[in-house]
């Protein structure tokens, strides 16, 4: 579900919508759509950074790495608004179940009983935080159940779909 967030930035005001899918930002402009990409965090020290930057370092330290901009229009970027976190990654237990990496609402779930799956393959998409989010797969392996449907609600570290 797209947000709306206003800015100002060199001096101008900007009302931007904005929607997340994992890593990617989708930005809406005066009926322009930007394309930003998150990438991780750097491990950087935050002794050198304001007492408001250290409150809130995926603000601080979030770096997009594509822009999609007309010329001569200012394009927000990642750094210029305050983004949300990464979402946790989700994990596999010793018996092969992958758990909820937040509290949220099955959105979409992309694979069955059956289904081959690869490392980082996006299986299931939750909602949280009026957001979507893309749940990877963290390791390749067969799904053997899907425990959960569309428009469940999951709880942290909830069994989610055994893989094996």
């Amino acid at each position: 579900m797209p947000r709306t967030i206003r800015f100002e930035w060199e001096g101008k005001n900007y009302e931007v919508g904005v929607e997340r899918a994992g890593d990617r930002l989708t930005l809406t402009h005066e009926g322009k759509r930007y394309v930003v990409t998150l990438l991780p965090e750097r491990n950087e020290s935050t002794a050198s950074l304001s007492p408001a930057a250290t409150q809130a370092p995926s603000a601080a330290t979030a770096r997009a790495s594509t822009v999609q901009a007309p010329a001569g229009t200012p394009a927000p970027t990642a750094t210029s608004m305050s983004t949300p976190t990464a979402a946790p990654t989700a994990q596999l237990d010793a018996a092969g179940a992958l758990h909820a990496p937040m509290t949220g609402v099955i959105k979409e779930i992309r694979v069955g009983p059956g289904h081959n799956v690869e490392l980082g393959q996006v299986i299931l998409i939750m909602e949280a935080m009026k957001m979507d989010i893309d749940v990877p797969s963290p390791a390749s392996g067969v799904v053997a159940e899907v425990l959960v449907k569309v428009g469940d609600s999951v709880n942290a570290q909830q069994k989610l779909i055994m893989i094996h």
